[in-house]
């Protein structure tokens, strides 16, 4: 069978709009100055790392849209979409990791005191897993190396499984694929319940077997744990796919869901959550993420109208260089601004952050227009496969 028709196609442009504003998030929660900031922007500072959670559930709406759509049999061959995924994540992570290296060195060594054989055990342990994506399996080197890799990693676990994953979802009616989204927020909230108890068991523990951060490094990091956000992605973009091609469009409601969406996640992000109860904040950020990339995704109303104008879709094109490299970035930024004399991050930080923003923004796009583009063209050439849809592809 055949995809959708081509009339049944949306551009989807609006959902990469959104990427920037979540990228932008990420950089926000890690380096904008918390400093005399009042308390509902620190807590919308702080949920930074919960934008990566809509960036999981966008990868599998956006590949399910793409490799999936309506059709009855689609098929999804692994080794060219491997070879797709690879082509479009690897050359900028790569490049994230080169420039990073020498701030990491310089950490490591300052910590042992010296380039010693310690020192370089642990980088070649580190650069291992970090260079085969496999960093998030193991939370202690999740974060040495480009912190915001460890997504990737995950990701990569979802690329994996995804030709397997489409077996089920193509199968599976539409009251199928309901029951499977609501399955995957099931799952999450008895996987959120358990890290609770666990976490709390650990709190009032005389002797508790692992130190209070482990439990919520592998909550945070573990790819298995991550799976029903990326799942949930991949059913509803097949519902999605699968409503357009019977030909029911936007219907009026659909302007409205963006903007009730995107309100309920800012207000998830802003309402306190003491502590472990800030576990069901990521639980409550799925449907919310769930539904604003639903109703933003047909295009129609104010919000998915500022979010496809041209600007804001070339940075959400370049959001993924921005998110990959902003840490890099910010070592050598910070360095150059320590060696030239200005002193501009000690004497006004929030200056200093807008200009590191602005200058991490203009390289991100360099970096897409110049590399990161040109570098997956050249590794997809040989192997294009006829059922994929460059356009819509992210991560």
């Amino acid at each position: 069978m055949s995809d959708a028709p081509p009339a049944s196609r949306v551009s989807l442009n609006a959902l990469t709009g959104v990427r920037f504003l979540a990228a932008l998030h990420v950089v926000a929660f890690h380096y904008a100055p918390r400093e005399g900031v009042s308390a509902w922007l620190e807590r919308f500072l702080a949920s930074g790392p919960h934008s990566v959670t809509l960036f999981f559930i966008l990868s599998g709406f956006i590949l399910a849209y793409s490799y999936l759509g309506a059709q009855d049999s689609p098929r999804v061959q692994g080794r060219a979409f491997w070879l797709a995924r690879f082509a479009r994540i690897y050359p900028v992570y790569a490049l994230g990791l080169v420039i990073m290296a020498p701030a990491v060195v310089d950490s490591l060594a300052r910590t042992a005191g010296g380039l010693t054989q310690e020192v370089f055990w642990k980088l070649s342990g580190v650069g291992l897993a970090v260079f085969t994506l496999t960093q998030a399996w193991k939370p202690s080197v999740a974060c040495v190396w480009n912190c915001p890799g460890w997504s990737l990693s995950v990701e990569a676990f979802f690329y994996l499984l995804f030709p397997l994953l489409c077996v089920p979802v193509v199968r599976a009616g539409r009251r199928g694929l309901w029951a499977g989204a609501a399955a995957t927020l099931g799952v999450s909230a008895v996987a959120t319940v358990l890290w609770v108890l666990v976490d709390r068991w650990i709190a009032e523990s005389p002797a508790p077997p692992f130190g209070p951060d482990t439990w919520l490094q592998v909550a945070a990091y573990n790819p298995v744990l991550r799976l029903p956000q990326f799942l949930l992605g991949v059913l509803l973009g097949r519902l999605f796919s699968q409503r357009l091609s019977e030909g029911r469009g936007a219907g009026p409601g659909a302007p409205a869901q963006a903007l009730v969406a995107a309100a309920a996640s800012l207000a998830i992000f802003l309402v306190p959550w003491p502590g472990s109860s800030a576990a069901f904040k990521e639980l409550a950020l799925m449907p919310a993420f769930a539904l604003l990339i639903w109703g933003l995704a047909y295009g129609r109303g104010l919000l998915a109208r500022l979010l496809a104008w041209p600007w804001a879709v070339r940075l959400g094109e370049a959001s993924y260089a921005l998110y990959i490299l902003h840490s890099p970035l910010s070592f050598y930024i910070r360095l150059a601004d320590h060696r030239l004399g200005v002193g501009l991050a000690v004497s006004s930080p929030r200056a200093f952050f807008a200009v590191y923003a602005l200058l991490s923004v203009f390289i991100s796009l360099g970096v897409f227009l110049w590399l990161e583009e040109p570098a997956r063209r050249w590794l997809r050439t040989p192997r294009r496969s006829a059922t994929q849809h460059p356009r819509f592809e992210w991560r």
